[in-house]
C-alpha cells in the first residue's frame, strides 16, 4: 500500500525514511507526484542529517516498529527539526494482529509483521515529542480467516496498517464537511469527492456524504465547533420546505452552501415554482465557471467558483515509441454524456473522412449506442457495458487509458444557453491523457490556444481542414498534445487549488450571523409570492449524516479513524 492520500496535496517537499525494506518494497513518490509535480520528493532508509527541511515526512513502520519509547521520542523530535512551517509527519504502523499475520503463527510459518510498538504507545510517543496527532485511521483489506481466529482476536484481524498524521502546530477548531449528494456518477466526483478528500489532509477537517432522499439527521457532537452543509443539486420539493430546511440548519449552527455545475434552465418550471429556494435560502453557493456565477447571483450575492481540477496527471505519452508502430491507426475519441445533439452538426463531415481514409483512422465511443451506429464505418470501438448503468457509463480509470490511447478528442458543444456555462473538464482530461481536442469554441476557446495546445473550429469547413491535418501531421499532434499536457500538469490539479476552498469555507464561518441575517431578508423578500403554495406531498430529500468519518484508500478500500 502507498500513502500519498494522506500528504497535503499542497506539499512541495517530502522526505519518506523507508527503513531497511525489500527491494519490492512499494513506495508513495510516483503516486503523490503525479497528483503534486512539483514536488521535490526523497526516499531515505534513515533520517537524513543534511540541513534541507521539508513539507512532509512519512516514517514508515519498517523504520519505527520496534523502537523503545525513548529512541522514538528522540527520532521524531529530529524529524520534526526538519519541518517548515505547517509541516506534516505522518506515521505508518503494520498491524500485528492482522489476520495473515496470526495464520502464519498459528501455522508455524514466519512472521509477515515484526513489530512491537502500539497505536496508543506511538501517539504517547508523538505528544511527548511534542507533536499534535490529528488524525488516526486503519486500512482493511478482505481475508479469509476461521470463525474461531475472528473470536480470539482482539484486534479487526482485516485491518493490515495504521496510518497516524499529526503536526506541531496547536490545532484549530475540527471542521464538519457533510454533502448531500443529488447526482452521484457525473458530478459528485469531481465537484464533491475529490476536493474534499483533499481537504481532509488538513488538520482535523472531516468529510461524510450521503445520497439525497434520506432524512437528515443533523451532528451535534461538541467536538465539531464548525459545520458545513453542502447540497449538491438536491431538489427541494417546494419554498416552504426549503425554508424550513435552512431553518433546521441555522439553528443546529451550520453554513449551508448549495453546490450546482450546470445551468438551472434545464430545470426551469422546478425552480420557478420554489422561487429558486435552493440558491435563495442558503448562504452561498459554489460553482464551477464565470458564466454559471454571473447567472446564479441574482439569486444570491454570496457565489464562488471553484474550476474543475483534475485529481492527478497520467504519465506522459510515449510518443516515440506510438512513431514506431507501423500502421498504427489515428484514433479519434468521443466521449461524453448527452452531447450526442451537439455531435450531430459534425456528423456527416466525420462519416466522410471515415469512407476517405478507411483503416487509416479509428474510432472510440464512450457508451453513446446510438451515435455509435451512425459512425459509417467498420473501423470502430464501442466502450461501455449494457448492464451498468445502462450502458450510459464506463469506470473513470477505463476512460483515462482511452484517452491515453487516443491521438484526437473531439468536443462539440452547440452555443446554446446550457452549454454556455458548461467547464472545460473534457479539455484537461483529454490534455492529461496526451490527445489533441478539435473543439468548439464555446466553453472551450477561453482555455484553447487554437493550435498551441489544441484546436478550435468555429464552422464545418475549419472541422474538415483541422481534423485532416491532426490525422496527418503527427509532429503537429505531438507538439500541441505536449504544449496541452504541461498545462494542465502546472495549472489544473486540485493540489494546486483545494486550499482556496479552505480559506472560502473559513472566511463564510467567521461571518456566519451576518450570512444568517443576509439570507433570511432574502427569504423574508419572497415570503408573501408564496403564502398560497400548496404543500407538496413530496419528502423532502435530505439524508443522514454519515457515522463513516473515514478516508478512501489509493485502492478504494475504507479508512476507519481508530
Amino acid at each position: 500500500m502507498t500513502f500519498e492520500n494522506f500528504i497535503p496535496p499542497r506539499s512541495k517537499s517530502v522526505l519518506e525514511v523507508v527503513g531497511e525494506v525489500a527491494q519490492d518494497f512499494e513506495n508513495s513518490k510516483e503516486n503523490f507526484l503525479a497528483m503534486q509535480p512539483d514536488c521535490d520528493y526523497k526516499i531515505s532508509e534513515t533520517l537524513p542529517e543534511d540541513e534541507n527541511k521539508f513539507d512532509t515526512i512519512i516514517l514508515q513502520s519498517e523504520l519505527i516498529g520496534n523502537l523503545e519509547n525513548s529512541e522514538l521520542v528522540a527520532l521524531i523530535k529530529k524529524s520534526a527539526e526538519k519541518l517548515n512551517p505547517r509541516g506534516t509527519l505522518i506515521f505508518t504502523l503494520d498491524n500485528v494482529a492482522f489476520a495473515e499475520n496470526i495464520l502464519a503463527i498459528l501455522k508455524g510459518e514466519p512472521l509477515k509483521v515484526k513489530i512491537n510498538l502500539t497505536v496508543k504507545e506511538l501517539e504517547t510517543s508523538a505528544k511527548e515529542a511534542g507533536a499534535n496527532v490529528y488524525r488516526s485511521l486503519h486500512a482493511s483489506r478482505g481475508v479469509s480467516v476461521p470463525r474461531k481466529l475472528v473470536e480470539i482476536s482482539e484486534t479487526d484481524v482485516s485491518v493490515f496498517v495504521h496510518i497516524i498524521a499529526a503536526t506541531l502546530d496547536p490545532l484549530p477548531p475540527k471542521t464538519l464537511i457533510h454533502s448531500i449528494i443529488g447526482e452521484k456518477l457525473v458530478c459528485a466526483p469531481i465537484r464533491i469527492h475529490m476536493p474534499n478528500n483533499f481537504i481532509m489532509t488538513e488538520p482535523t477537517f472531516v468529510s461524510s456524504s450521503n445520497l439525497a432522499g434520506e432524512d437528515l439527521k443533523l451532528n451535534t457532537d461538541e467536538e465539531f465547533k464548525n459545520k458545513i452543509l453542502i447540497n449538491q443539486r438536491m431538489s427541494l420539493p417546494t419554498f416552504k420546505r426549503g425554508v424550513q430546511f435552512f431553518e433546521r440548519l441555522k439553528n443546529a449552527g451550520y453554513l449551508y452552501l448549495s453546490e450546482m455545475d450546470d445551468h438551472p434552465s434545464r430545470w426551469q418550471a422546478d425552480y420557478d415554482r420554489t422561487g429558486h429556494i435552493n440558491f435563495v435560502g442558503c448562504h452561498a453557493v459554489q460553482t464551477s465557471t464565470k458564466y454559471l456565477a454571473e447567472y446564479l447571483r441574482q439569486f444570491n450575492p454570496n457565489v464562488k467558483v471553484f474550476a474543475n481540477q483534475l485529481r492527478k496527471i497520467q504519465q506522459p505519452r510515449n510518443f516515440d515509441e506510438e512513431f514506431r508502430q507501423k500502421n498504427k491507426p489515428v484514433t479519434i475519441f468521443f466521449g461524453a454524456l448527452n452531447r450526442d445533439e451537439d455531435f450531430a452538426e459534425i456528423l456527416p463531415v466525420i462519416n466522410e473522412i471515415a469512407k476517405t481514409y478507411g483503416k487509416k483512422i479509428l474510432f472510440k465511443v464512450v457508451a453513446r449506442q446510438g451515435l455509435f451506429n451512425s459512425i459509417q464505418t467498420e473501423n470502430k470501438i464501442l466502450l461501455g457495458n449494457p448492464n451498468n448503468y445502462d450502458g450510459q457509463y464506463i469506470p473513470y480509470e477505463q476512460y483515462e487509458q482511452t484517452l491515453h490511447t487516443s491521438d484526437i478528442a473531439l468536443l462539440p458543444l452547440i452555443d446554446n444557453e446550457f452549454n454556455r456555462s458548461k467547464s472545460d473538464l473534457k479539455f484537461i482530461e483529454c490534455a492529461s491523457g496526451g490527445a489533441v481536442v478539435l473543439a468548439s469554441p464555446v466553453v472551450y476557446s477561453e482555455v484553447v490556444r487554437d493550435g498551441v495546445n489544441g484546436f478550435i473550429f468555429r464552422n464545418l469547413r475549419e472541422f474538415d481542414e483541422k481534423l485532416k491535418l491532426l490525422i496527418f501531421n503527427r509532429t503537429k499532434r505531438r507538439e500541441v498534445a505536449e504544449n496541452a499536457y504541461n498545462y494542465v500538469k502546472h495549472n489544473r490539479l486540485m493540489s494546486q487549488h483545494y486550499e482556496e476552498r479552505i480559506d472560502w469555507y473559513r472566511e463564510l464561518l467567521a461571518r456566519l450571523p451576518e450570512l444568517n441575517a443576509e439570507t433570511q431578508k432574502r427569504i423574508d423578500k419572497l415570503a408573501p409570492k408564496f403564502k398560497n403554495e400548496v404543500e407538496s406531498p413530496q419528502k423532502i430529500s435530505s439524508p443522514k449524516i454519515s457515522e463513516n468519518k473515514g478516508l478512501f484508500g489509493p485502492h478504494g478500500e475504507i479508512l476507519i479513524p481508530v
